[in-house]
């Protein structure tokens, strides 16, 4: 029985492969693999939003959650976003992680959770792409040049090294420039763009990655043959996502208890669970098809789950005890006497 906590901090974790996209991504997988087993628990979300602060991005949302399968783990995500954060020198968002033993239920690790976060859902993309996209897609349209747009591109395109003409636009000029430039030093072929449609109507991948609350992303940015990843709350109009052939999500009755897109157009009774293809757990393991015609249009809408950030963390906590990396302490005692 472990009785002490181990707390990891960014750089730990950096250390043990969390920015490795081929670690997170086979993480990733079996995770996927074990949802479509049913080897999971995944309680809806709690979100603190305070009426002061209006905006989508201002908010804090705690997901709890169990894995099963070979991870067997419980814990919870717990993240913050503050929307002026950018502007004020610090990240929008900044997450903890915290992973209990199934058995005793004592805390295993403490752990810095913003990295976790950030790459799993770029590797989501990723992933998203791999069996969902062209294998011959040469183009990728952004839309949303943020930190989380900016990864899932480079993650993207480690798989898709076809890719050679990336398309970026943001309503902020020097955000999509900064991003374009960034992943130019990363040898990858990024210009901006002048409005969404230039990014996104020619794109064999379509990305977008926003805090809008409201949808924009009209029927000429999903084009016949593309995948369109819809990161953000809401993105697409109706009648962009009405154009699939295909809609895929991580989760139906998660992405239905939100306020995404999916299930905007579910309360609208424009989209049901026959709607939808496939969760991404069956492409994975085969119970379903993912491409099957080069003209197809694929719309990928996931919501994000607690079991995706649990394992890929314990993944990085094994990989950390092993390293004898971070710092053991003791949060937990056998007995206290503080009243007794």
């Amino acid at each position: 029985m472990n009785e002490q906590t181990l707390l990891l901090t960014q750089g730990d974790l950096q250390q043990c492969g969390a920015a490795d996209i081929e670690v997170v991504g086979k993480a990733l997988e079996d995770c996927f693999v074990a949802h479509e087993a049913g080897q999971f628990t995944a309680p809806p979300s709690s979100f603190l939003k305070r009426p002061e602060c209006p905006h989508v991005a201002d908010r804090i949302i705690g997901l709890a959650g169990h894995l099963g399968g070979s991870f067997d783990i419980e814990g919870l995500k717990w993240i913050a976003s503050a929307h002026q954060n950018p502007a004020r020198g610090l990240p929008r968002a900044n997450a903890v992680i915290v992973l209990n033993d199934p058995d005793t239920r004592l805390p295993l690790a403490i752990m810095e959770g913003g990295l976790i976060s950030a790459m799993r859902t770029a590797v989501v993309q990723a992933l998203a792409a791999r069996y969902l996209a062209r294998p011959d897609s040469t183009v990728l349209g952004l839309v949303g040049a943020g930190r989380i747009g900016a990864l899932s591109v480079w993650a993207i395109c480690q798989w898709f090294p076809g890719l050679r003409d990336i398309r970026v636009f943001d309503l902020s000029e020097a955000r999509a420039e900064a991003c374009c430039q960034h992943l130019q030093k990363l040898g990858l072929a990024a210009t901006t763009v002048s409005n969404f449609e230039a990014a996104l109507a020619p794109a064999d991948i379509a990305l977008t990655a926003t805090t809008a609350y409201e949808p924009w992303a009209t029927p000429a940015c999903f084009k016949s043959g593309s995948l369109f990843l819809n990161v953000s709350l809401m993105d697409p109009v109706f009648e962009t996502v009405s154009l699939a052939d295909k809609i895929v999500v991580d989760d139906w009755e998660q992405c239905i208890h939100s306020d995404r897109v999916l299930a905007r157009m579910h309360r609208a009774g424009l989209v049901d669970r026959e709607s939808v293809h496939a969760e991404f757990g069956e492409i994975i393991t085969g119970n379903k098809l993912g491409r099957e015609h080069a003209d197809e249009r694929i719309f990928f809408n996931p919501f994000g789950l607690a079991i995706e950030d649990l394992a890929v963390a314990k993944v990085v906590y094994d990989r950390a005890v092993k390293a004898g990396l971070g710092t053991p302490i003791h949060l937990v005692d056998k007995e206290w006497d503080v009243l007794f």
